[in-house]
């Protein structure tokens, strides 16, 4: 048989096998997407970024070229997730500014200064309000909001990395996001074994028959999985007691566990079959990077290792950390039973606390009576192959077989 045509009947073949995996997959990539900032709110974002650079340049007395913008949080990494009609897109930027004004300048003159420099931006913006490090422009009439964290550059000799910003206790902290972006993108970048054979094989498929566009769901696991349980934690927390929200995990600290915990599932050696049995894996290791010595919870920045993610978990008598691990529960327990379910006929409310409204309404559009989209499309070429039965993802501590 021809080779091309015998690697595209292994990959029909394993599709129908995965069909239940694969059904969740794409629902969730088509949910996460309709949750992400969409090209226009990201290109409006994008003006306002440099309407904001030129007139803090004008306003603190700095050439253009000593104002740079550097993106980062969930924009950088491309994990936005905000449900509609309820929360803002939190925008993360730092400002870089040089220049011999700021040689020697005190922290909180500097934080001030700045502070100064964003009022009258524009009417867009609204009035900006200080937060620890960072000024918030509420931006009314958008989808999102900014936190814009100003930061002097060469600091190596004051903080031990290229950035410094501000902090009330401290004085001067280190900062460098455009490091941490990196180490997760080249996290998200790695491919485990059956993605690497699926896109071999789908290429493969593409030279012999023609194919529906639709795109093959999740490639990108990491990312995805950041989303949906950054998705998990904000319906989790909706509509809980300001008390309570105050405990509500961060999402550095989410993205930076996930990330952890991905890299470990990806050099396991385990062998996988699909992403949601990757994503049960990720959740189920997060915890495992939490450091704990008795007395103080360490999740230490991977691209700077003296900054701790979890400070503020040692100073609340437990609430931050207890809540942490509270979430956690309940997003393994939440996941494992609804990919233990029949897509078909999982249960509604169970989609909704974990997806919301949305999930609800994108699992209801996507059940018909007979199956549709490329993965049955492909499926049909097999004989037999459109009345498999589904398999659910193998559940977490249950993979047995190990690449040589």
């Amino acid at each position: 048989m021809n080779t091309k045509r015998t690697l595209a009947k292994a990959f029909m073949e394993k599709a129908a096998v995965d069909q239940e995996a694969r059904q969740w997959q794409e629902l969730m990539v088509q949910l996460l997407s309709k949750l992400e900032l969409s090209k226009e709110e990201f290109e409006r974002a994008t003006g306002h970024y440099e309407t904001l650079s030129k007139q803090v340049a004008r306003k603190l007395g700095v050439g253009e070229t000593d104002v740079h913008i550097v993106i980062q949080g969930s924009m950088r990494t491309q994990t936005t997730v905000a449900p509609r009609g309820r929360e803002k897109f939190d925008l993360d930027i730092v400002v870089k500014l040089d220049g011999e004004r700021f040689i020697g300048i005190d922290p909180d003159e500097f934080f001030a200064d700045f502070g100064d420099a964003l009022r009258g931006l524009n009417d867009a913006a609204g009035e900006p309000k200080p937060k620890p490090r960072c000024w918030r422009l509420q931006y009314p009439n958008e989808p999102f909001y900014f936190d814009v964290t100003p930061a002097l550059p060469g600091s190596f000799d004051i903080t031990g990395t290229d950035l410094r910003v501000r902090d009330p206790e401290s004085g001067w902290s280190p900062s460098n996001p455009e490091d941490f972006a990196n180490w997760f993108c080249e996290a998200a970048d790695q491919k485990f074994f059956f993605q690497e054979l699926l896109k071999r094989a789908f290429e493969a498929y593409q030279q012999i028959d023609e194919v529906p566009s639709e795109p093959v769901p999740i490639d990108d696991i990491l990312r995805r999985t950041v989303q949906l349980i950054k998705l998990h934690r904000d319906l989790m927390y909706l509509g809980s007691s300001d008390e309570v929200k105050e405990g509500k995990p961060i999402s550095v600290i989410l993205v930076t566990l996930a990330t952890w915990a991905y890299n470990a599932a990806y050099q396991s050696g385990l062998m996988y079959s699909n992403a949601i049995e990757v994503l049960l894996d990720v959740v189920e290791r997060m915890p495992d990077y939490v450091e704990y010595d008795g007395q103080t919870y360490t999740v230490s920045n991977p691209a700077n290792t003296d900054e701790n993610f979890a400070e503020r978990w040692n100073e609340d008598e437990g609430l931050r950390a207890g809540e942490f691990f509270r979430w956690h529960e309940k997003l393994k327990s939440d996941l494992e039973a609804l990919f233990s379910d029949s897509y078909s006929s999982s249960n509604e409310a169970r989609i909704r606390e974990i997806f919301g409204q949305h999930g609800v309404d994108a699992w209801k559009a996507s059940i018909a009576p007979a199956p549709t989209g490329l993965l049955n499309s492909l499926m049909k070429t097999v004989p037999g192959g459109e009345r498999r039965d589904p398999v659910a993802p193998v559940p977490v501590g249950a993979k047995k077989t190990t690449l040589a």
